[in-house]
């Protein structure tokens, strides 16, 4: 087979995004397993010898009404929550592509609902991944612009799932929740299929004799969505009970929502509603390079995630693949990934007490935290690891090709 994966930016290095971390992971597997395999990212083909491809695709001549009216149209589109336009440009780099590389399948996210314009308009298979769909968000605070924007979104994913013919998650609860609110079609193909994740060498995994009993490490976008705001306030409240704390947060500074239209950067909100004392233990480096983030988690004696929605973050099975004592917000499908007690520990989702409590609590305990990190480590051996997951994929890309042959 020869697979394209649709990703937001390519190489993979210091990027920091899930679905591009997916994206390295999944080719790596798929290469060494013999298979094709083509990124399509920012308007290029990047094939598996290193070339690169520009896709822009040439539009003909065009009476001046008609171009007139097409400008009309994308300026139209633009403003759509759904971003269209796009979409069709996706599509057109796709059939593009084939030019450069035989593809027999493409597997993109749902954002948006550009799967389905892609499948429609390529003349490829296409499976859709589900990386986040937009109406399982919480809710933040918006203009009525920005909502009017978001129905669009939503409405256009919702469309774009319920006609894939082809579709995975890497969570049953995201699945089941998609799938309880949108009636879905007899006889499409559904996966659940966890992301896969590489797993860190024993000399570069977390130990206890090496890191800082007092450092917390968090990664992830400093936003309402990430739980920076909990993670904050949990350790404003830990610092109450051990003053020698330090928090370090890694990630894009994506503002933190405070009202509609209005959002703090880190440093704004800082200074607003944290105190000096606080904002003193609190380091707060924007995005790193991967190497420097693996350092920091082998530096750091816990990671924490205090997101208030995901999928299947990176973030967190990437500290647990290379042996981290872990605890994370419960955010609906948390439990497929940490097995409470033993491979990390779970906190109820927004609640910074628990959240201070529980971190308390094990820095008090590092024999657990060795327990816990080793937990987690084994489960995505088991279950995580590329070696693990790599063949559910395959054996799915090859059910949506052959479900195309007969239709």
């Amino acid at each position: 087979m020869h697979i394209g994966l649709c990703s937001p930016q390519w190489p993979a290095s210091g990027a920091a995004n899930g679905i591009v971390s997916y994206v390295s992971v999944v080719r790596d597997y798929l290469l060494a397993e013999g298979h094709g395999v083509s990124i399509i990212a920012g308007g290029r083909l990047f094939d598996e010898r290193g070339g690169s491809h520009p896709l822009s695709v040439a539009q003909p001549d065009q009476a001046p009404p008609k171009a007139w009216l097409n400008r009309i149209a994308r300026k139209l589109a633009d403003r759509n929550g759904a971003l269209p336009a796009v979409g069709w440009s996706v599509a057109a780099q796709i059939r593009t592509a084939r030019q450069f590389v035989p593809l027999d399948l493409v597997e993109m996210e749902e954002s948006f609902g550009w799967c389905d314009v892609v499948r429609r308009r390529s003349g490829v298979p296409v499976v859709a991944r589900l990386h986040g769909p937009s109406v399982l968000r919480p809710p933040r605070p918006r203009t009525r612009s920005e909502q009017v924007q978001h129905r669009q979104r939503i409405s256009a994913e919702a469309r774009a799932m319920c006609a894939a013919p082809s579709m995975t998650s890497p969570s049953r609860a995201v699945m089941s929740a998609i799938c309880e609110r949108y009636p879905m079609p007899p006889g499409g193909l559904r996966s659940i299929i966890p992301n896969p994740v590489a797993l860190v060498p024993q000399a570069s995994r977390w130990r206890l004799e090496q890191c800082d009993p007092n450092h917390i490490l968090m990664v992830g976008r400093f936003d309402r969505w990430k739980g920076a705001d909990t993670m904050l306030e949990a350790f404003e409240r830990l610092l109450e009970w051990r003053p020698g704390a330090r928090l370090t947060l890694v990630g894009p500074d994506s503002g933190m929502d405070v009202a509609p239209g209005q959002a703090l950067n880190f440093q704004a909100y800082a200074a607003t509603c944290l105190a000096p004392a606080t904002r003193s233990r609190v380091t707060f480096t924007g995005t790193l390079p991967p190497e420097r983030i693996a350092a920091l988690r082998r530096s750091a004696y816990v990671n924490v995630m205090a997101s208030r929605c995901e999928n299947f973050p990176y973030a967190l099975v990437e500290g647990l693949a290379a042996g981290c004592p872990t605890i994370s917000t419960a955010w609906d499908g948390s439990d497929e990934i940490i097995e409470d007690g033993v491979s990390g520990f779970r906190v109820p989702v927004g609640d910074a007490e628990a959240l201070a409590l529980r971190l308390n609590w094990l820095m008090d305990d590092p024999q657990r935290a060795c327990a816990i990190a080793q937990g987690g480590y084994r489960r995505c051996h088991e279950m995580f690891s590329a070696r693990a997951v790599g063949a559910q994929l395959v054996r799915h890309y090859e059910a949506t090709l052959e479900a195309a042959r007969r239709s």
